[in-house]
């Protein structure tokens, strides 16, 4: 069992709720009991395992979000007890994270995010709508409804073609690309610091460096491809290096465990939400939010104190890591109404929005195309099933992921 630690040790007063471990599998398959028993019973709790505080109220992720006193920095924390040598060995792959917009701070966070971001503003997002939504119709209707895997036939797809259609990534790069993709988000997807990780990490590292140089910036310079590309020219080669690796890995995992999700909502239950679409009650953007907020993509949003910081009777003191549980914020029932529950908010509750997001400085950059996406996406299944009320869910499998939403397969059937 994790446990907190006592309130001498760091002023919490909250007895430790019965937990399995944070990195076990029975925590990772269904994570929102064990959420809603953190957030009723120690809602800032330190977990003795993983070293760090989970934090899972919706007011205090919330306010913590914009909080400069917590610094998006990969803290000591991360590194565990790992001593000099193991250290030195892997400066060189874990300095090229201190280089992603995400785990930066004003003003290099500022820069990164200037430079990116015409590109995922409204004004670059908009043309992309029509050919997502074209694509996502002609991957449905490839897709046998009396018997198909949704996840490997259009969800995954889709998101995979969206992202790689923004990066200039051909099919002729693909593969290559995600595997590298894949190795990098492998090193810092993780509790804490393994550096058997980092010689397939600095490779792929190494690959992905040289992609831009070649082809990625000649193709900017030239004016072609989606103008979301031309950011890179204005930043040196690692920083383009990281914002390029942050958008590929950030572009395709949490869109797909979203659009999993949102249908797996839709077809599972009393399909409430399916019929209201059909019949018009709801729309597809209504549909994309509540599927953002029931199952956030990206469980915490990890932090480190750079002074002392006090929530809910807790003082999380400098150098210490803090992981803002946006997955438990968005089930707060203080904030939103049966929350435990895939619906749309009925006319007149309060608008309260879900943090999967993030909020402040650090609100995600590619939000909007996320939700582009989604939408899309929504609107095109609700149109593949309309007329065909016997389509069911057949089977709907998650994986153990530590503090991710992530589907193994998405089966329906008549």
């Amino acid at each position: 069992m994790t446990e907190s630690l006592t309130t001498g040790a760091r002023g919490h007063a909250t007895p430790p709720p019965e937990l399995p471990s944070l990195l076990s599998q029975e925590f990772s398959r269904a994570p929102h009991p064990h959420y809603r028993r953190l957030r009723e019973q120690a809602p800032v709790w330190w977990d003795t395992e993983t070293k760090c505080w989970y934090v899972t109220r919706y007011h205090e992720v919330n306010a913590l979000l914009r909080d400069a006193r917590l610094s998006a920095r990969i803290g000591e924390g991360f590194y565990g007890d790992l001593g000099a040598p193991a250290r030195a060995a892997i400066r060189d792959v874990a300095g090229f994270f201190d280089s992603w917009p995400m785990f930066t701070d004003p003003p290099e966070h500022t820069r990164m995010r200037s430079a990116a971001g015409p590109g995922y503003r409204p004004a670059g997002v908009r043309p992309l709508r029509d050919r997502i939504a074209r694509e996502a119709r002609e991957l449905l209707a490839a897709r046998d409804p009396g018997d198909t895997d949704l996840l490997g036939g259009f969800i995954h797809p889709l998101a995979v073609s969206v992202t790689c259609h923004l990066l200039g990534l051909d099919e002729k790069h693909r593969e290559s690309v995600l595997s590298w993709s894949s190795d990098i988000i492998g090193f810092i997807g993780v509790p804490q610091c393994d550096p058997d990780r980092a010689p397939r990490t600095r490779a792929a590292i190494r690959e992905l460096q040289e992609y831009l140089r070649t082809v990625i910036l000649p193709m900017a310079g030239a004016g072609q491809g989606p103008p979301q590309i031309r950011a890179f020219l204005d930043l040196e080669p690692r920083q383009g290096t990281a914002l390029y690796a942050q958008l590929l890995t950030g572009g395709i995992e949490p869109v797909a465990a979203s659009l999993a999700s949102a249908l797996v909502g839709l077809l599972d239950g009393d399909q409430d939400v399916l019929d209201g679409l059909h019949r018009g009650r709801f729309d597809a953007a209504q549909v994309a939010e509540e599927a953002l907020r029931y199952d956030a993509p990206f469980h915490l949003v990890p932090r480190t104190a750079t002074e002392p910081v006090e929530a809910a009777g807790a003082t999380m003191r400098p150098g210490e890591r803090v992981a803002l549980v946006v997955a438990a914020a968005n089930r707060d029932p203080a904030v939103f109404a049966d929350p435990d529950r895939f619906r749309i908010p009925a006319a007149g509750e309060p608008d309260r929005p879900h943090l999967s997001f993030g909020a402040g400085h650090h609100f995600c950059l590619g939000a909007g195309i996320a939700r582009a996406t989604l939408t899309e996406a929504v609107s095109a299944f609700a149109e593949w099933t309309a007329g065909r009320s016997s389509v069911r869910l057949k089977e709907a499998d998650r994986s153990a992921a530590f503090s991710r939403t992530v589907w193994e397969r998405v089966a329906v059937g008549l």
